[in-house]
Order: structure tokens, then C-alpha cells, then sequence
């Protein structure tokens, strides 16, 4: 049995696919210790782990804030003042813990400090593709969106910088791009056929174990009772950016007479009464079990974020995406350019999707085979790598040959 420390990022599409390889280390005897802010309790304990709450330095609310329109400077900049707090807090925890391995979250730059200044074994995990902006860029439109949202931040992202000094140069990371962090191995949680090409996945303590999902870790539930027979579509935006209710309601106007059963997720702890009246082919929750709705849905219209483009893909379900910035846009991408599905990128560049376009783009989704046949493929990789338990045998393999 190893004692295995986890570092977690505050936000559900870093915590979620985790939820998985924690899961099966304790279902594997070991004494797994998850460290996030104390929205997560409760999903963590659901694993059968240990939970200890982070002092109040970063939480998944302000966090979600940060990433809602999409400028990655200011979450940066956010992620930067809380890791002086967050390093020392892990500095005097990890001693008391002793152990074997630490898992830190690719961005979480106070494990990453932390495991070289207490010089323990490491292994990190990459919820989200590899960054390179020139390689991986969609337009010069986001570059200026980029280069606008660091000029101004510029002073505090070299204040927060200059906070970190005290930690020691040698442990600040030097790789390009910063993240993902590294770790003795690092985990990126995808399938090489469905990641941007990159050389640096060419790193062989880099590894891809494809999509890591366990439905027996999520909570969300749903009478499929309620399900009629006619087929059926996820409409859901996530957990950042839930609260779109002017494309909701673009859904609901639109798909009103609709030939399907449509499920929309209106975002966790929302009022589902703020739309007025439904529509009779829709039904409206908070969320959703993902994963066994998408096991009988037949398209899914979606943010793109990585985990839902995932679940979607594992099922074999084509999907329609209309990201609301540059990253989800970048995941979206990934899938569509092996024709898995449709994006309708307006909305990243400030032009609401109308709902005529989101109708005709779920009409061409359902009406051409290809769409499922390349999602199913590309979902056949997401699976092929192993998925949770090959993040759980690879944190076991550091934690023993340490």
C-alpha cells in the first residue's frame, strides 16, 4: 500500500476526470489524500479518499469567473496569487504526510514547487491540451485577444512573479510551455489521435491514456423513466458557463416542434423555473448524468469543453459545439477536424449564434452518418489508452520505484 497525495485544481474539468484514478487507488488498498477547496468535498469522499480543504486562497466559484470569457491572462494571473499561500500550505502539510507520491494538477504551480523543494516523487495530470500558442493558434483575432487581455496585466501577473522569489529560482519551471507542469511522469488525460500534433509528445515519460472517465464517480441524477422513445439530444454549456440563458432560450424557441426529446442542462444550484414555459419535447434540470444520457443520446449540442467533448466521443454521439472562447474552440477543433461533429465558432468572436444556424447544424449532424461513424472512431482511442486505471497504474509504478 502507498501513501498518495493528490494537489488539485478548484474547478470541475480539472477535478472530474481525476475522480476516476483516485477511485481505483483506494478501490486498490492505497491511502489516497485528495487536497482541493471544499467544494469538492464531498466528491472527493464519494471516492473512498481522504479530503483536505485548502485555506481560502482560490475556490472553484472565482476561478469559473476568471475562465468565463476566456482570458487566460487574468486566470493566470489568479492562479499566480494564490500559490504563494497554496505553496506554503502544501510546504507544511506534505512533511506530515510522508508520501510516497504527489499528484499535482498541471496547473497547479504550488505542487509543482513543492515536490522539487521537499524533492519528492511526482506525477502530474493535464486535464487540457497542450498549449503552444504560435502551433496551436485558431486566429490573429485571439492573439490580439491574448496580447490585449497581458498588457494591461502585465504588473500583476510581475508582481505575482516576484512573490514566488522566496520559494527559490531552481523550483520555479522553466519548460516552454509552462503548462503542463511536469512531474517525473506526466499524465495527459486524452488520446494522441485526438490531441494537437506537438514533438513534445514525443517526451517518453509523457503519457496518454486516453479519456479518463468513470460514471460511478458522478452524482447527477435522472428518472430515464421520463424518455419516450423519441431520440434524444443534450443541450448542455457546462459548468462555467451555465448561466447562457439567451442560447437557451434560443433552443427552446427554436427546437420547440422539434422531432426529439431534448434535455437541457440549466447549470448546477440555477432556478430552471427562469425559463417560463417549456416546451413539450423538452425536459430541464439542473444537470444531467452525462455519461449514461449521451450512452442514448443521438447528437449532443455543447460548449466544447474537453471533458464533455470526451464523454460525447466515448459514446460514439456526433455533437454540435458553439464555444464561448478560444480553448473550448481548440477542443472543439481537435474532434472536428476528423468530421465528429460541427462548430459554430461566432460566439468567440462576440456573434451570437442564431437559432436557425444551431437548427441547420444539428439537421446536418443527424442527417449524415460520417458524423457518428468519426465520432465512434475517435472514441474508440479515447479508450484504447487504458483510461483511469493507466493514470492509476502509472501513479502506483512512481510510488513504488521511487
Amino acid at each position: 500500500m502507498s501513501k498518495i497525495v493528490v494537489l488539485s485544481m478548484p474547478a470541475f474539468g480539472h477535478m472530474i476526470p481525476m475522480l476516476g484514478p483516485v477511485a481505483e487507488l483506494v478501490r486498490r488498498g492505497n491511502d489516497v489524500v485528495v487536497y482541493n477547496s471544499i467544494e469538492f468535498e464531498s466528491l472527493v469522499r464519494g471516492t473512498g479518499a481522504s479530503f483536505v480543504a485548502y485555506p481560502p486562497a482560490l475556490n472553484a466559484m472565482d476561478f469559473a469567473k476568471r475562465l468565463k470569457d476566456g482570458n487566460l491572462i487574468a486566470a493566470f494571473e489568479m492562479l499566480l496569487r494564490a500559490t504563494a499561500p497554496l505553496t506554503d500550505f502544501a510546504l507544511e502539510r506534505l512533511p506530515l504526510e510522508k508520501p510516497d507520491v504527489v499528484v499535482f494538477d498541471s496547473a497547479a504551480f504550488w505542487g509543482y514547487i513543492a515536490t522539487k523543494t521537499l524533492k519528492l516523487p511526482s506525477v502530474s495530470d493535464s486535464p487540457i491540451f497542450v498549449f503552444e500558442l504560435f502551433r496551436n493558434l485558431t486566429s490573429w483575432r485571439e492573439l490580439w485577444g491574448h496580447a490585449r487581455n497581458f498588457i494591461p496585466g502585465a504588473p500583476r501577473l510581475a508582481l505575482a512573479l516576484m512573490k514566488l522569489v522566496r520559494f527559490g529560482v531552481s523550483n520555479w519551471p522553466r519548460s516552454i510551455p509552462m503548462v503542463p507542469l511536469r512531474g517525473d511522469r506526466t499524465i495527459v488525460l486524452t488520446s494522441r489521435e485526438l490531441h494537437p500534433k506537438t514533438p513534445l509528445a514525443n517526451d517518453p515519460t509523457w503519457v496518454f491514456p486516453g479519456a479518463s472517465i468513470d460514471a460511478r464517480t458522478r452524482p447527477d441524477q435522472f428518472d430515464f423513466s421520463r424518455l419516450d422513445g423519441r431520440p434524444v439530444i443534450l443541450i448542455s454549456m457546462g459548468t462555467v458557463q451555465f448561466l447562457h440563458d439567451a442560447f437557451f432560450r434560443r433552443c427552446l424557441d427554436v427546437f420547440a416542434d422539434y422531432p426529439a426529446q431534448f434535455l437541457l442542462a440549466a447549470g448546477p444550484g440555477s432556478d430552471t423555473t427562469r425559463f417560463g414555459t417549456i416546451p413539450d419535447n423538452f425536459i430541464v434540470q439542473q444537470t444531467f448524468p452525462q455519461m449514461p444520457v449521451l450512452e442514448r443520446a443521438t447528437a449532443f449540442i455543447t460548449h466544447g469543453g474537453l471533458g464533455s467533448i470526451h464523454e460525447t466521443l466515448w459514446n460514439g454521439v456526433p455533437f454540435v459545439s458553439v464555444p464561448q472562447h478560444f480553448e473550448q474552440l481548440r477542443n472543439t477543433l481537435a474532434a472536428t477536424r476528423h468530421g465528429a461533429g460541427i462548430v459554430l465558432d461566432g460566439e468567440c468572436y462576440g456573434r451570437p449564434i442564431e437559432g436557425p444556424a444551431i437548427y441547420d447544424a444539428l439537421q446536418r449532424v443527424l442527417a449524415d452518418p460520417s458524423y457518428r461513424a468519426n465520432a465512434k472512431s475517435l472514441g474508440d482511442t479515447l479508450r484504447a489508452g487504458g483510461g483511469y486505471t493507466k493514470v492509476a497504474d502509472v501513479i502506483e509504478s512512481v510510488a513504488i520505484n521511487h
